[in-house]
């Protein structure tokens, strides 16, 4: 205990009462001081312990420790030199010469040499600004398991709702439900997410009735700032919501500024429509096609339970655009779908950020509408400056395409500071490195995004792209045996043809290409071309390369858009029929 009290304050930390429970006498970091009073009542015994040693054996010690009554921060006091006759030294010496004396001071002053030298080699990480928060997922303690979504459903609405708050930040979802069903330690989800305040809950529902339990705590000291249980009916959920997140707003008041008045809006009154957009909502956030064609199925009976439901209508454009983006639905059959719904979202509300940010991505990945895609993503950065979601699209849809990549990689880091936890924005920092040609740091946030999720397929395949830019074949060959035990199911002739044109096989590369390209068309898998056309231009078929560009062109490919930053097409940019090409997509000089 006088251990641990001394070292915290040689940093200047602070002590509270939870943190020594945990720390000192191995409490469980959810314990209740008020319940449990261990610190307390250790505190008084060692106040007693230290007043018994100055008495008797630490009586000549030249420095002093002292725990003063209602406070666990020590204090410090050096004593003056005792008389001659009480101390008995030797005659004309002085006290500087007594190494009674000079042995501890000598102590105490190595100690804190060697506090500053490690400070100074590892300095500790910038405190986290006090006006920052985390919300967790809340647990699901109703009896059916199925209404996980819902618990979910209710975190994500809190995140939103926090997020309008300005000068609160909010770290996004996808790095918060990253500790999902962890039950992690608060502390440990503050070093990582680096704020100073974490939201936890649990749902319990039960018919038309609710048990919400909300309890916000200190990241330095696990403490409770406020806590809260509401039971209620199902109907009053969006007041619940609102309630809980302006406590949080009033628990922070002395360092959020402004009024942010109502918080939560109910943007239905049909309780069935809600909860099906939560489900909508819960398979999309899965980021998988299975998951995106379930989440439009969902939408789609939220709708029809209410036409007038705008954050439907923005979950639909979501799944459309994620479906027509990365190639798993034909572009001009999804982003058509995807611009329809974010229309009628902003009909309904054109406060909805999420709703320009999902036009934002049909305009510059589909429609190649440049100035309307920055109009819209503007926009939603305006109407939602928190929104790590908004910067990231901000980054990748608009200012890398244009390559303006110092902007993307400001832009995104941005987004990395809100959702520092997410997969999809880590490798999207990757993908921003990759285009500047700063392959190793690409390499450092493909393989940051396969350790927070194996299962990212996304990361391992920019990954395997830029060893393939690089000429490293013996790492292309590492990543698709990875790959390989990753997603056995998964065909890799793409991966081989890259490598065996690495290799120097130009025939074996475009057998495997020919092969993947036979195997797309017979699974009906669109958004082939620009994967064509990079392995094409790998091997060195120009001619072959500008032809799949042409089709990625007519199909109106989202990803052709990156051809001006893209590596693989270093080798095409003399050729006339490139400039040609960035013109037609509004990208030429």
């Amino acid at each position: 205990f006088l251990r641990f009290i001394v070292e915290q304050a040689l940093v200047g930390n602070q002590l509270k009462e939870t943190l020594l429970g945990v720390e000192v006498f191995g409490r469980n970091p959810a314990y209740d001081p008020r319940l449990d009073g261990v610190v307390r009542v250790e505190a008084v015994k060692l106040q007693s312990r230290l007043k018994d040693y100055y008495e008797t054996e630490g009586a000549a010690y030249p420095v002093r420790i002292d725990l003063p009554k209602g406070g666990y921060l020590p204090c410090f006091e050096a004593l003056p030199g005792r008389p001659v006759e009480t101390l008995a030294p030797p005659p004309r010496r002085v006290w500087w010469m007594d190494w009674r004396v000079i042995a501890p001071l000598l102590a105490l002053v190595v100690l804190i040499a060697g506090y500053l030298l490690a400070r100074r080699s590892h300095p500790r990480p910038a405190a986290p600004d006090s006006s920052s928060i985390a919300v967790l997922p809340f647990v699901n303690l109703s009896s059916d398991k199925e209404n996980e979504y819902f618990s979910d459903g209710l975190a994500d609405d809190l995140i939103n709702a926090l997020t309008k708050v300005r000068g609160l930040r909010v770290v996004a979802r996808g790095s918060a439900f990253q500790f999902k069903g962890k039950n992690p330690d608060i502390r440990a989800v503050g070093r990582q997410l680096n704020v100073a305040t974490v939201l936890e809950g649990s749902v319990q529902r039960s018919g038309d009735r609710l048990r919400i339990t909300a309890q916000l705590s200190s990241v330095a000291d696990g403490y409770h700032v406020w806590s809260e249980r509401y039971d209620r009916r199902l109907a009053d959920v969006f007041a619940v919501q609102d309630e809980i997140s302006r406590a949080i707003v009033s628990a922070l008041e002395v360092r959020v500024a402004g009024d942010p008045g109502r918080l939560v809006q109910s943007s239905t009154q049909d309780l069935e429509a809600y909860n099906l957009y939560l489900q909508g909502r819960f398979h999309l956030n899965k980021w998988r096609p299975e998951g995106a064609r379930k989440g439009i199925e969902y939408f789609a009976q939220a709708i029809g339970k209410d036409p007038g439901y705008a954050p439907a209508y923005t979950g639909m454009a979501d799944c459309y655009t994620w479906l027509g983006v990365f190639g798993w639905s034909a572009a001009q059959q999804a982003m058509p779908q995807a611009r329809q719904a974010a229309n009628r979202a902003l009909q309904l509300d054109e406060t909805l950020a999420a709703a320009h940010v999902s036009l934002g991505y049909v305009k510059a990945l589909y429609d190649w509408d440049w100035p309307g895609a920055e109009r819209e993503l503007k926009r939603a950065l305006e109407l939602s400056p928190g929104d790590a979601d908004a910067h990231f699209a901000y980054s990748v849809a608009y200012l890398s395409p244009l390559g303006r990549l110092d902007e993307a990689l400001a832009e995104i880091q941005r987004a990395l500071a809100l959702d520092p936890l997410s997969p999809y924005k880590i490798t999207g920092a990757g993908m921003i490195y990759s285009d500047r040609r700063e392959y190793d740091r690409a390499v450092e946030q493909y393989r940051k995004a396969i350790e927070l999720d194996p299962s990212f397929y996304h990361a391992y395949e920019e990954m395997r792209g830029v060893e393939t830019v690089r000429g490293r074949p013996e790492a292309v060959e590492a990543v698709i045996q990875t790959m390989r035990a990753a997603f056995p199911n998964v065909d890799d002739s793409a991966a081989r043809a890259h490598l065996a044109a690495q290799q120097g096989k130009p025939a074996e590369a475009r057998a495997l290409i020919e092969h993947w390209i036979e195997e797309c068309i017979r699974t009906e898998r669109p958004g082939k071309a620009c994967y064509a056309a990079q392995i094409y231009a790998c091997i060195g078929e120009k001619d072959l390369a500008f032809e799949w560009l042409n089709k990625a062109y007519e199909e109106r490919n989202p990803l052709l858009v990156y051809a001006k930053v893209m590596p693989y097409c270093d080798n095409l940019r003399p050729d006339p029929r490139f400039a040609s090409l960035l013109k037609r997509l509004g990208l030429g000089n």
